[in-house]
């Protein structure tokens, strides 16, 4: 009698270990939810803009705080941000941006854990966007600037 039970016990095991396997991909505990801050980082030409409030700040003369829109993947809105007024004139570290204005986006409590979103700066296309590549410090992102090619 008992080695007709092994069968109804593996099964019983088995769809044990599938809601388990379930509830875990579904819950991911490893996924960092909480909400945080991105920077997103632009530069204008050194020809569109004008000496800021300090020597080394700048400030554009085009398409000026303009808003940064932070969407999921189905296009729900969730955060936003303006681009900052006064900008930061990139000094000869920077190789061909020299001279140029870092202007940098704050954008604050994006929800964590989605993997994927869509940013929309200004009113224009929507460009799909990581959730590691948005939470990249502000330093790393300016920092870029010094080995990137300048496009022509």
């Amino acid at each position: 009698m008992g080695w007709r039970r092994i069968p109804m016990w593996a099964a019983v095991g088995g769809i044990a270990v599938v809601t388990a396997g379930v509830t875990l991909w579904v819950w991911a505990p490893w996924v960092d939810r909480s909400p945080f801050t991105a920077y997103t980082v632009g530069v204008q030409d050194e020809e569109h803009t004008v000496p800021g409030s300090t020597p080394d700040s700048c400030v554009r003369t085009a398409a000026s705080e303009e808003e940064t829109v932070i969407y999921d993947e189905d296009g729900k809105k969730l955060a936003s941000g303006s681009a900052e007024r006064e900008g930061e004139r990139l000094g000869s570290e920077f190789g061909e941006w020299a001279g140029d204005c870092l202007i940098v986006t704050r954008i604050d409590n994006i929800p964590g854990g989605l993997g994927t979103y869509l940013t929309e700066w200004g009113g224009g296309d929507r460009t799909e966007t990581s959730e590691a590549e948005l939470r990249l410090p502000l330093e790393q992102r300016r920092e870029r600037f010094k080995t990137m090619d300048k496009p022509k």
